[in-house]
């Protein structure tokens, strides 16, 4: 799987995926902490960017807690979707393994759930990637699948797509973080909530050395 099916897959299902899961953090509580855990600790004087925004809810969930904050994703559908969600959001086009921002350009970065559709060989581009754009001393949040599970869609939203998911193991996402320049502050592991699927999340927040 490339960046083109990713992207040409989330743009069949941009509108579609926006009304299933803009609101979805109203439901998740723990992932509400751990976006104001960061919030909280990330350093001042910098944006933070959603990396692999979709319809942007975790771009305004941090905008609302006042976090200056600019969404990148690889689907013009979603970015598009994301501008006329937060009209004003800065939403760039592009991929993690070559994000559309200056070398030190940010406070800090949140991934959700979207280091899962990279392949094994990729994850350090993406980290070395989050390296380049987050200043020292910046935080990065990640929250994936756990595990080593393979799933493939070939539907979605009764569209047609072509995407792999990754469950991903804590322990090799941690360690590619280090290797990129991060040291892991904290780890947080969650069974699924009645509405998602049976994967249990993890979330790593590391900062940036």
């Amino acid at each position: 799987m490339d960046s083109t099916s990713i992207r040409d897959s989330y743009d069949a299902v941009a509108d579609a995926y926006a009304q299933g899961f803009t609101s979805d953090l109203s439901a998740k509580p723990l992932d509400r902490a751990m976006l104001t855990a960061f919030a909280e600790q990330v350093p001042s004087g910098g944006s933070v960017a959603d990396l692999g925004c979709g319809p942007a809810q975790v771009a305004c969930f941090l905008a609302d807690l006042g976090i200056p904050v600019l969404g990148v994703d690889v689907s013009p559908g979603m970015a598009e979707v994301a501008r006329a969600r937060r009209p004003g959001l800065d939403v760039r086009v592009g991929s993690m393994l070559d994000l559309p921002l200056r070398d030190g350009e940010l406070a800090g970065g949140v991934a959700f759930y979207s280091l899962i559709h990279l392949q094994a060989e990729e994850r350090p581009l993406a980290y070395a990637e989050f390296a380049r754009v987050v200043r020292p001393g910046g935080l990065v949040l990640a929250a994936f699948h756990a595990g080593e599970e393979i799933r493939h869609r070939d539907s979605w939203f009764d569209r047609p797509v072509s995407l792999d998911f990754f469950a991903l193991r804590p322990d090799e996402v941690a360690a590619g973080l280090s290797a990129a320049g991060f040291k892991v502050e904290a780890t947080l592991m969650r069974g699924p909530y009645s509405d998602e699927a049976d994967t249990e999340r993890a979330y790593l927040l590391a900062r940036r050395l």
